[in-house]
């Protein structure tokens, strides 16, 4: 499957950038606070929101055995937008964490198997996962073997056919000329 597409290439551009941005305010509290679960209601709210796609994008960048600095920096990058700028990067920090111990603890298998459990209900959260996550493979401007590979399998977990798949990618490459 074609991942790199011109507007995932551009979405993967606005990841980064958005990612590599600062918090407003850098501090390890924000890690701390949510590791002991003491966010605010509008934060965990926020949280739970994306955690699936979260996860998935986590999962995506871990397909190689490499997470590199761009790839976290788009993951923050798209949670940042998700939530509508409401986690910081110490919480998204933590959230990273969190899908590291989990994969390491249940293997790749399993950790797909929940959160394809998750997003299938909502085929639009699917499809979005499924978006996020090829531009994700692209952060570092390299879709490794591995990748393509595990975009291919999420496509399959999230119940999208071959022709779904290939038509979210060529989906988001049309909306570049429009």
């Amino acid at each position: 499957m074609k991942i790199e597409t011109t507007t995932i290439v551009r979405l993967r551009d606005a990841l980064l950038q958005s990612g590599r941005r600062p918090s407003m305010v850098v501090s390890p509290a924000y890690e701390t606070l949510t590791r002991q679960g003491l966010l605010s209601p509008e934060e965990t709210a926020a949280l739970e929101r994306v955690e699936s796609i979260g996860e998935t994008m986590f999962l995506m960048m871990s397909a190689d055995g490499e997470a590199n600095a761009a790839e976290k920096d788009a993951i923050r990058g798209a949670i940042r937008g998700l939530t509508g700028n409401q986690l910081r990067s110490g919480t998204i920090d933590a959230m990273l964490a969190n899908y590291a111990t989990r994969l390491e603890a249940q293997g790749r298998e399993a950790r797909l198997q929940e959160v394809a459990e998750c997003l299938s209900e909502i085929p639009l959260e699917a499809e979005s996962a499924f978006a996020l996550s090829a531009a994700i493979a692209l952060a570092d401007d390299e879709v490794a073997e591995e990748e393509n590979q595990f975009i291919n399998q999420l496509a399959e977990w999230f119940g999208l056919t071959p022709q779904r798949a290939e038509a979210i990618l060529d989906e988001l490459d049309d909306d570049r000329s429009e």
